[in-house]
């Protein structure tokens, strides 16, 4: 049943269509979210202009693609819900270039990603939206050595990369 309510809620962020609502004022930054930065410590946050909306496509072609099951999906929703983020369904490409047009956007700032299928995506927004300044933003690294790691035997890694990562987010 509660997995009913789940995509229930998930079909009405988007027949409700939010990129229908519009901004007082000039809009000058949009935050595109995907899956590898759902926190509200990323770096994004602070690259952005003050009040700047953020949006997450709920693609399911884009899940199928990925093969991001169910369970996955339902750790990233209920990260979303935490977060001040528009849950939108559709595509990716059709949901980012109706926000980037309704809402007058004239910068989209982007999490950095190893992933093909949204950096596919980030390449035909930039064709579809030639006047919009699309910026990449990474992500803080969880780990910092001071040189590289030997990564033959992870014991050997582990020892040397343990103090710095244990020491992100203030635990010693």
């Amino acid at each position: 049943m509660w997995l009913t309510i789940w995509y229930w809620r998930i079909a009405m962020n988007g027949s409700r269509n939010c990129c229908s609502h519009t901004w007082s004022g000039q809009m000058a930054d949009l935050i595109w979210l995907h899956e590898e930065g759902l926190r509200r410590t990323h770096p994004i946050f602070a690259r952005a202009e003050a009040d700047s909306p953020a949006v997450f496509v709920w693609d399911q072609a884009y899940f199928k693609a990925a093969h991001i099951g169910l369970k996955r999906q339902i750790f990233i929703y209920e990260s979303l819900i935490d977060l001040p983020v528009d849950i939108c369904a559709g595509t990716h490409k059709d949901v980012i270039t109706g926000r980037i047009r309704a809402d007058r956007v004239t910068r989209l700032l982007v999490l950095e990603t190893p992933n093909t299928l949204l950096n596919r995506t980030v390449v035909e927004l930039r064709q579809a939206c030639p006047h919009v300044a699309v910026e990449i933003v990474a992500d803080t690294p969880f780990v910092t050595l001071e040189r590289e790691p030997d990564l033959g035997r992870f014991f050997h890694y582990w020892t040397k990369a343990k103090k710095s990562a244990l020491c992100h987010g203030g635990l010693r």
